[in-house]
């Protein structure tokens, strides 16, 4: 009798590439995995936020040298890194472009990787669901971090019936964030960088010239001209097809579009290249139910949105990226398996080779 089992074998020396948002908590989402699968670590953080990674190392003093190092620099280090036949696996979050290439690079040495590229997150607001609740919810999922939230929420689609009274409660809302350096009473801090504020404001720019309507917002502080802040905005008469609503804006804007009823929203929430998160806020289960089932991405959050399980799933579908990290799932991005097949006695199978004679002319075959 045969004995069959499977073997979790570490890949060797893990890459991973990380992004200035999150430094050291999307850091720690791949690393720990992948130590706990037994790879040795390379990180390669955004020269945005080298430092604080750097100051992180020190908690990896304890493990035999070599066992996790951290690597400095631009593209170029990210990319022999990738490229390096001394790495086994990568686990990479930043942008489309980018991730786009590490996965070519990948697949050209067969080397597995884990992407996760960003989203554009929709977030549905039901006809169902308390203004003042799906006010205060909404406001963390768009503003939280400035924006700057791989899973923040972009997309809102407000059912026809409560948009008129959700915009004006959102705007309020917006209007009452403080924009500062986070040392004093601060919710709004700046960007991370000034191509990163000026690409959100040309985009809001952009959805105005072509009909959208600033509720608030939609310029940079006339008071912050030190440091790369934008106010935080809420747009309406937002449509689907402009370049707001199909391209990550990673800053603090909420742009709001119309919907006549939640199937609409979610049909609208598909329309995207991007599949990472998305939320819907309701009180009707078949609702939930059915943003659940049917919205193309890879988490959906219903009435808590910016909520993720270390031992769940987190990944995105379609350009949001391959692959997961936490959970088990995780933890197998970052090992190999291996059947084994042990029979304890030696015996002569009779489906080996060489078949008897009047195996060729028997009606059973």
């Amino acid at each position: 009798m045969s004995v069959q089992y499977e073997r979790y074998n570490p890949y060797g020396v893990s890459v991973h590439i990380t992004p200035y948002n999150y430094p050291l908590l999307i850091l720690a989402m791949s690393v720990a995995a992948s130590l706990a699968a037994g790879n040795a670590i390379i990180v390669k953080p955004s020269e945005i936020s080298s430092l604080c990674t750097l100051a992180f190392m020190e908690h990896f003093k304890s493990l035999p040298p070599g066992v996790v190092s951290c690597v400095t620099g631009g593209g170029r280090a990210g990319a022999h890194l990738v490229e390096s036949d001394g790495t086994d696996v990568v686990a990479f979050t930043g942008s489309v472009e980018t991730g786009i290439k590490v996965n070519m690079s990948c697949a050209a040495k067969m080397k597995p990787c884990v992407i996760e590229a960003g989203g554009n997150d929709p977030l549905i607001v039901s006809d169902s669901i308390d203004l003042d609740f799906a006010t205060a919810a909404t406001t963390c999922a768009a503003f939280h971090l400035s924006g700057q939230i791989c899973t923040s929420a972009e997309r809102i689609f407000v059912v026809d019936g409560i948009h008129d009274a959700f915009v004006a409660k959102l705007s309020a809302s917006a209007k009452a964030l403080r924009v500062g350096d986070g040392f004093g009473k601060h919710e709004i801090g700046p960007l991370a960088t000034e191509a990163a504020r000026d690409r959100a404001a040309r985009m809001v720019d952009a959805a105005i010239a072509a009909g959208a309507i600033a509720e608030c917002g939609g310029r940079i502080p006339p008071d912050r001209n030190l440091g790369w802040y934008y106010e935080p905005t809420v747009l309406s008469g937002v449509t689907p097809d402009m370049e707001i609503m199909q391209n990550e804006i990673f800053g603090p804007v909420a742009s709001v579009c119309r919907v006549g009823d939640v199937d609409e929203g979610i049909a609208l929430a598909n329309q995207s290249r991007f599949g990472l998160g998305a939320s819907i806020l309701t009180t009707r289960m078949d609702e939930a139910m059915r943003a659940a089932e049917k919205i193309d991405s890879g988490m959906v959050n219903v009435n808590n949105p910016l909520v993720d399980s270390n031992a769940l799933h987190f990944g995105g579908r379609k350009y949001s990226g391959i692959g997961s990290l936490f959970g088990r799932a995780g933890l197998n991005s970052f090992r190999q398996i291996k059947m084994v097949t042990i029979d304890p006695k030696p015996i002569l199978q009779d489906w080996w080779y060489p078949y008897p004679d009047d195996w060729f002319h028997s009606s059973s075959r």
